[in-house]
């Protein structure tokens, strides 16, 4: 693979860095082409990709693409882009990541996980179990895991063909997708700003669906009706009890083959409800639902999924890094840090991710943060969207107490008070806040 008339085949990816052109850069490095990427924001995946050989250039010009066979890159590069218009002018094949990555699976039986909320947790969980189980998959994770052994990647085994891909809905494309096996963990009506209508967002799901040999869905939404289905008031498996015991919890479920009890090693009511929808998939397809269940033992969540980046006992001082983004996300997040740490204070820092998805859900991000003791919110990371004269002052316009924050800067003044516990939140930058916090914390 990889080689054509003797000839190493040589690919280039624009924007190299991002998740999940850094997990496609390395499938293609593993399978033998000469791979070159360009990146002009450095981060730990263009440094991971540098550590394993592949040449990662930190600018966009022509010569990084000179000799090479086809350029992969995605529909954000803009049309000037050197790298692009070297292409053009000297016929280099180039290819969108989504058709890519298309390719890159069709070998493979594939296992997608797609939907609005958790589908990078429960990507992971099924990623672990098939492992447990020693399905030995190829995995595409659009976060970093500590399960993979290249983070957001890991290559399987060329005998069992099994692949677990997380399905981004965030753009059109995603329904032309074909995997064998899907899982659905919810449909909210996030990301419209890219989609003609809310018809036509929902028609993406219709044709994905089709498109799909099994699929999984929440039956309590009530949206589609799939091959087998999970919930708490609805499904082929429900959740009927579920206790929490710190980061640990155990979930009751009902199942075709009577009530089961699933021993969880991470916390939260949503989290219980991704290893569900992963409990369902793989037991309806042929795995013993008693290996399915043991098969979480040693799971952990993804890096910034309630990662508790620290934590100081003699102060009852911790700090947790999210990357929830919605509405729906933060509500259980919150939630999620009462059950864990119910004697102790509560402080939110929320960064608001995409100046779109602030207008649509202002009034909801209000409410929701009021779970917190304590509320900072600052200013939108706009993800390269127009702010249009939008800010996140208009979160807090209504929650009493709550502090706007314009700079993220000023964090670093932040008192940190014992017995409490400190939130960062949000799928922008402000997890590099944290960290400057944390060392700072870590050698008072």
């Amino acid at each position: 693979m990889g080689f054509e008339n003797g000839k190493r085949e040589k690919i280039h990816f624009i924007g190299v860095g991002g998740i999940g052109m850094s997990a496609q850069a390395m499938h293609e490095h593993f399978t033998g082409k000469e791979v070159s990427g360009s990146d002009p924001y450095s981060s730990e995946r263009t440094q991971y990709l540098r550590s394993l050989g592949i040449k990662v250039y930190d600018r966009h010009e022509e010569t990084n693409v000179e000799g090479v066979d086809e350029v992969v890159m995605t529909p954000a590069i803009p049309k000037d882009n050197p790298e692009y218009v070297a292409a053009i002018k000297n016929n280099i094949k180039i290819t969108m990541r989504i058709d890519h990555f298309r390719r890159i699976l069709e070998p493979f039986k594939g296992f997608a996980v797609t939907g609005t909320d958790g589908k990078s947790t429960t990507t992971s969980m099924l990623a672990n179990s098939l492992i447990n189980l020693g399905a030995d998959p190829y995995v595409f994770l659009g976060a970093l895991h500590n399960k993979l052994e290249h983070g957001n990647y890991r290559k399987g085994s060329e005998e069992t063909k099994v692949v677990v891909y997380e399905l981004d809905e965030s753009q059109p494309g995603f329904e032309q997708f074909c995997p064998d096996y899907l899982i659905i963990t919810n449909i909210r009506e996030d990301h419209l700003e890219n989609y003609r209508d809310l018809e036509h967002y929902y028609s993406c799901f219709e044709t994905l669906i089709k498109n799909s040999k099994f699929v999984v869905t929440f039956a309590d939404e009530g949206k589609y009706k799939g091959h087998a289905t999970f919930g708490l008031y609805s499904g082929d498996f429900k959740m009927v009890e579920r206790k929490q015991e710190g980061f640990r919890q155990i979930v009751t479920i009902i199942t075709p083959w009577g009530e089961k009890k699933l021993f969880l090693p991470v916390p939260g009511y949503h989290n219980a409800l991704n290893a569900l929808a992963v409990v369902t998939l793989l037991s309806s397809v042929g795995y013993n639902i008693d290996d399915v269940l043991n098969s979480f033992h040693d799971f952990t969540l993804p890096g910034r999924r309630f990662n508790v980046s620290y934590d100081n006992p003699s102060r009852k001082l911790t700090i947790v890094d999210d990357y929830a983004h919605t509405a729906e996300e933060v509500e259980v997040l919150l939630k999620t840090a009462k059950e864990v740490y119910p004697d102790r204070k509560v402080v939110v820092i929320f960064q608001p991710h995409r100046y779109t998805r602030l207008k649509r859900e202002a009034e909801r991000f209000s409410k929701v943060l009021q779970l917190a003791d304590e509320i900072y919110v600052t200013e939108v990371y706009g993800a390269f969207e127009s702010k249009n004269g939008a800010s996140a002052r208009k979160i807090v316009e209504s929650i009493p107490k709550a502090i706007f924050v314009e700079q993220l800067d000023e964090l670093k003044n932040l008192k940190f008070e014992d017995g409490a516990v400190y939130m960062f939140v949000g799928a922008g930058d402000i997890y590099n806040v944290s960290q400057e916090i944390i060392k700072v914390l870590s050698v008072q």
